[in-house]
């Protein structure tokens, strides 16, 4: 009987319009919900058997790019948990039986996997250049995070690259915030971290595991140093410092060029890059009892081992067997 304590899955797969329940055959599944990446990934193990009311067996009817959806159930509640393809199907055979592996991905790994040429004029709002990358590739989009005004985008490149690096990146360099990108039932989400309307707790003694935490002090920066532009003794002059903690952790300088911004927008750039980077960061890794609700950019609440706050999920995987349902994060204090 499905709980909290025991979630029971359900794998069901599209040939066309014929749906295949093939839950009874699988033995065990593995998300991915990478910080790095667009996609969420899923790994199913799959004993081959017989389809009764057809009399085929699994390894003859499972293919590459046959839709899938992975459903789950606490006793609570029951909802869809994945959406995708079969990406990658491997077969193997042995003494024990004749398994499948069936590596699967949502409908982002398309812009993952896929290369783009666009231009955006100057003066384009980042929610107009999202939907308009979102249309182009036949998504529906949500798109809830800040935005900006962008100077003349001419962008080639992984979409992923282009969606992060040049679209979304620099919104949060200016503004300070984070944000997360999910796809839900096929739909495209945008939106900033811990924006999760239901806040699941880890707590000792009840569902936790186990713990880590480390603080350490890469990639921080306590100082910030814009220069303007080149001059004619091939000098770039300083046009304004903004520092935070160099007393308490010393100076860790990076240089920030103002290109054609004004000083304000710049120093406001700066200060966004101070305010999240000149104190150490904390990492924190939990195991837990699996909660099939959790995602990547949610918040949760944890009191176990030396922690005792609420985290951010930068990274999540999920084992789920027969007997033993587990995840674990990757937190941080975001």
């Amino acid at each position: 009987m499905a709980s909290k304590e025991n979630p029971i899955y359900r794998t069901v797969i599209y040939d066309g319009n014929t749906k295949y329940n093939i839950t009874p055959a699988v033995t065990n599944i593995e998300f991915e919900d990478q910080e790095k990446q667009l996609a969420q990934s899923v790994t199913i193990t799959i004993m081959d058997m017989k389809i009764t009311s057809k009399g085929k067996w699994l390894t003859s009817i499972l293919k590459v790019r046959q839709r899938v959806y992975i459903y789950a159930n606490d006793g609570s509640k029951d909802g869809e948990v994945f959406r995708g393809y079969i990406w990658t199907r491997q077969y193997s055979r042995s003494n024990d039986g004749h398994e499948l592996d069936l590596k699967c991905y949502d409908n982002l790994i398309y812009l993952q996997e896929s290369e783009d040429s666009l231009y955006f004029s100057k003066g384009k709002k980042t929610n107009a250049v999202m939907s308009s990358i979102a249309k182009r590739w036949g998504l529906s989009i949500s798109y809830s995070y800040s935005t900006i005004t962008h100077g003349k985008l001419a962008l080639r490149g992984t979409l992923s690259d282009i969606i992060i690096s040049d679209i979304l990146e620099p919104v949060r360099k200016k503004t300070g915030k984070r944000y997360v990108i999910q796809s839900i039932q096929d739909k495209l989400y945008v939106k900033p971290i811990g924006s999760n309307t239901t806040v699941y707790e880890i707590k000792a003694g009840q569902n936790a595991i186990s713990t880590k935490s480390e603080q350490n002090m890469e990639d921080m920066v306590t100082k910030v140093v814009i220069l303007g532009k080149q001059d004619n003794n091939n000098k770039y002059p300083v046009k304004a410092t903004v520092s935070k903690n160099t007393g308490t952790y010393g100076t860790l300088q990076k240089l920030q060029d103002i290109g054609d911004e004004k000083l304000a927008a710049a120093k406001k750039e700066a200060q966004a890059t101070i305010n999240e980077n000149s104190s150490p960061k904390w990492l924190y890794e939990v195991t837990a009892v699996d909660i099939p609700w959790i995602r990547k950019g949610d918040k949760i609440k944890i009191k176990a081992g030396d922690i005792d706050k609420t985290l951010t999920v930068t990274s999540l995987e999920r084992s789920i067997e027969n007997k033993k349902k587990t995840m674990t994060l990757t937190l941080k204090n975001w």
